[in-house]
C-alpha cells in the first residue's frame, strides 16, 4: 500500500493535534504541507543524498511515517510548537537516521560467478 501527499498532509496535522481525526484538512495547510514536502523529496532525491527509491506522490507504507515526522519536524513553527534551530537539526539526524537505515543496501558476501562477454 502506499500513500498520497495529501494523506501525508492529514498526517501530519493530526501528529501535532491541529486536527482531529473527524475533520479534514483546509486546502491552504494541505498545499503549505505538501509544498514543504516536494521541497524535502528534492533535497532527498538531489545529488549525494540519493534516500528515495519512490516518487513524490507515491509514498510506499515502509517510510510513510518516517516522512510523516520528517515533515512534521519541518513544519511544527507553523502550528504553533517551534523547535530551535538546533533541535530541529538534532531531530532531522535521527528521522534521516531511519531513513538510511531503509534505504541502506548490504552486501550478501556470497561469491558471484564472474562473466565474461
Amino acid at each position: 500500500m502506499s500513500y498520497t501527499t495529501a494523506q501525508l498532509a492529514t498526517a501530519v496535522l493530526q501528529e501535532l493535534g491541529a486536527l482531529d481525526a473527524t475533520e479534514t484538512i483546509a486546502s491552504t495547510d494541505q498545499t503549505y504541507i505538501t509544498d514543504i514536502w516536494a521541497a524535502k523529496w528534492e533535497e532527498l532525491s538531489g545529488h549525494g543524498m540519493e534516500l528515495t527509491y519512490f516518487s513524490y506522490d507515491d509514498i510506499p507504507n515502509p517510510v510513510f511515517l518516517t516522512i510523516r515526522d520528517l515533515v512534521v519536524n519541518e513544519v511544527r513553527g507553523a502550528y504553533g510548537s517551534p523547535l530551535s534551530a538546533a533541535e530541529k537539526e538534532q531531530q532531522e539526524t535521527i528521522i534521516l537516521r531511519k531513513l538510511r537505515r531503509h534505504v541502506q543496501t548490504q552486501a550478501s558476501k556470497k561469491p558471484v560467478r564472474a562473466e565474461y562477454f
